[in-house]
């Protein structure tokens, strides 16, 4: 009993490595070592083996079990040992599960999703971007990263989180920054001014952008910035996009005043509700601006721009270059009808 004792101790203290293999040498030899005590009654190898994972894992199903007293006497032997060993073996796996688990929450586990969405900096404006990206895409997978939160803010499916300063080269390596599909930016929460949060904005896009160059890749990157003056800052590390919260609430305020309803037709397409915005690719038929409005009006949606470019309605003569970014206004039902006749 005080051998049996100890050997369960040593087992529960091995590293997990060690017990695999342990583990595993002691069902291979059992099976041959039964096959060799009774060879009549394991015709082979494999039925040792049979008999070995029934025992170890107590199922027994009885099919198949050694008759001399040898065979038995290594049958206790096996009983004893084996579903001990087998039990360590099981709550191992099952702490490592929930470790990693622990981790993963914490945000401190390397991101190897690809093609994702990395939000930086958890706030209020986060919180909907996040969910109306789920909502809106079933297959987008975000990654958040944030320094002043301790777990996972939001717990799905399709969420991962990195718990760091995102100013910091090894956290954005963490979020598989490289293998990203584009990064947003979020002004941070509390009561930094406008220059200290566009500040704090800058160094994160400086850092980001910086490490894309070192490895010979854009790094699409939105930020959100808290006074306008400011983007001429933003476009000297090459941000993409800019969004002004202030500013385009105080403008779409004063279009609500002066013609009245226009709130609402921004909010319908700046939410998951009715008519979205939506962007495709040219179709091999298109071969002008107007080709391509005509074909998109006659199936319920209307083309607005190429990319940022809002004057192709005045220009539907012009030819659609290949790598163009259509953006239409249409309801899902319409969008996914355009998409699936692609």
């Amino acid at each position: 009993m005080i051998f049996i004792k100890r050997l369960f101790l040593r087992a529960i203290q091995m590293n997990n490595q060690l017990l695999i293999f342990a583990t595993l040498t002691l069902v291979l030899t059992s099976s041959y070592f039964i096959y060799f005590l009774e060879p009549e009654t394991f015709t082979s190898p494999f039925e040792g083996l049979w008999w070995t994972m029934t025992t170890v894992a107590t199922v027994g199903y009885g099919d198949v079990s050694p008759t001399t007293v040898k065979g038995k006497i290594f049958a206790m032997f096996l009983y004893i040992v084996g579903i001990g060993l087998m039990t360590i073996f099981i709550g191992k796996v099952i702490d490592f599960f929930s470790i990693r688990k622990r981790l993963k929450e914490e945000g401190r586990l390397k991101i190897t999703t690809e093609n994702h969405i990395i939000l930086i900096n958890w706030t209020k404006k986060a919180e909907i971007t996040l969910n109306e990206l789920l909502a809106t895409f079933n297959k987008i997978h975000i990654v958040i990263i944030d320094e002043s939160i301790n777990k996972i803010p939001v717990v799905h499916e399709r969420v991962e989180f990195v718990r760091g300063n995102p100013a910091n080269i090894e956290v954005l390596q963490q979020a598989n920054l490289l293998k990203c599909k584009s990064v947003m930016i979020f002004s941070p929460d509390g009561l930094m001014t406008a220059s200290q949060a566009d500040g704090h904005t800058l160094l994160i896009a400086s850092t980001l952008e910086g490490l894309g160059r070192q490895n010979n890749q854009n790094i699409y990157t939105i930020c959100e910035v808290s006074n306008s003056n400011h983007i001429h800052a933003f476009k000297h590390v090459d941000v993409e996009e800019f969004i002004t919260a202030n500013d385009t609430a105080a403008h779409l305020a004063a279009r609500s005043i002066m013609f009245n309803g226009s709130s609402e037709i921004i909010r319908q397409l700046t939410s998951h509700e009715g008519y979205d915005l939506y962007c495709i690719t040219k179709k091999q038929e298109w071969t002008t601006f107007e080709d391509a409005s005509k074909a998109l009006s006659s199936k319920g949606a209307m083309l607005i721009s190429n990319g940022n470019d809002l004057s192709i309605i005045n220009h539907l003569e012009k030819i659609i270059p290949d790598n163009a970014n259509l953006f239409i206004i249409c309801n899902d039902e319409t969008y996914f009808n355009i998409m699936s006749s692609n």
